[in-house]
């Protein structure tokens, strides 16, 4: 039974690494830098998940890993003297989200106010102060372009109107990696905590949809639209219920982060096969 679901496992992280490994490759990252990460991620979850006596145990975590003592060493070496930022958050998003929510930027029923780049008179709301309350050191200049680009912010007369709440990259960025990150564990957890969780313990919203026989181009893109529309229009009524709920202002010290994500997929049915049958199909025997 255990080898059944271990080749069950690298079934499945075969078809999740596809569309990863495709965009590694066009980005440079080589298996060796991806092997690197890989053996980090092991060593991590090894001591997050699996030792809870608050030690390090080299010995232990290889074990758990199928790493050598030594490379769990290098492992934690590398971490200790790495000076790599580990986590951001869209500080364009913060910023889109205090515009929407924080009523000091919100005129008459919850609308956000079109805001001056920048103001003398601390009663009057700016743009700058937005930036200087929701985005910490980053300039105000800086995030206003960024917003401009990607069409959440308008320019009127000389002031700035949010007419989206969501921030949308215009190209590949750091952020946008890094949204990529945060979107897949986010996905990944929920769907290995609906799969490993206990009889007892309530399961996570996972559902989908999709046409049985399969769409032409056309037909996809009327729908993409068509799902852009109305998952805009559901994904801003969550935020709403967010903001309007008073429990989510009392403090405590048990709180998470919690979400829904919501993404139009389109897949090729020859990607979804194995690496042998690409070689067969290539008449490789």
């Amino acid at each position: 039974m255990a080898h059944e679901v271990k080749d069950h496992l690298r079934r499945a992280l075969s078809l999740m690494f596809k569309p990863l490994v495709r965009l590694l490759i066009a980005q440079g990252v080589t298996h060796a830098e991806f092997s690197e990460t890989a053996k980090e991620v092991y060593v991590e979850v090894a001591l997050r998940n699996f030792e809870d006596d608050g030690k390090v145990n080299k010995s232990r975590i290889a074990i758990l890993t199928g790493l050598t003592r030594k490379e769990v060493k290098n492992v934690i070496d590398r971490t200790l003297t790495s000076s790599e930022n580990q986590k951001t958050h869209s500080r364009p998003a913060r910023v889109l989200t205090g515009w929407y929510s924080d009523p000091k930027f919100q005129g008459p029923y919850g609308i956000p106010l079109e805001l001056p780049y920048e103001s003398n008179d601390d009663e009057i709301p700016s743009f700058t102060q937005l930036v200087k309350e929701y985005s910490g050191d980053m300039a105000p200049r800086q995030m206003l372009n960024q917003l401009l680009e990607s069409g959440a912010v308008v320019e009127d007369d000389g002031r700035f109107k949010a007419v989206s709440r969501i921030f949308l990259h215009s190209k590949l960025s750091p952020e946008m990696i890094q949204r990529l990150g945060s979107v897949g564990y986010r996905v990944f957890s929920s769907a290995a905590m609906n799969i490993d969780r206990d009889q007892e313990t309530v399961g996570y919203f996972d559902r989908m949809v999709f046409a049985d026989e399969g769409c032409s181009d056309e037909v996809i893109a009327l729908f993409n639209e068509y799902i852009k529309h109305r998952g805009q229009e559901f994904l801003e009524e969550l935020d709403v219920w967010f903001s309007t709920r008073k429990e989510l202002s009392e403090r405590s010290r048990d709180r998470k982060e919690t979400g829904v994500y919501m993404v139009h997929y389109v897949e090729d049915s020859d990607d979804l096969g194995t690496l042998q049958d690409l070689l067969q199909k290539r008449g490789v025997n």
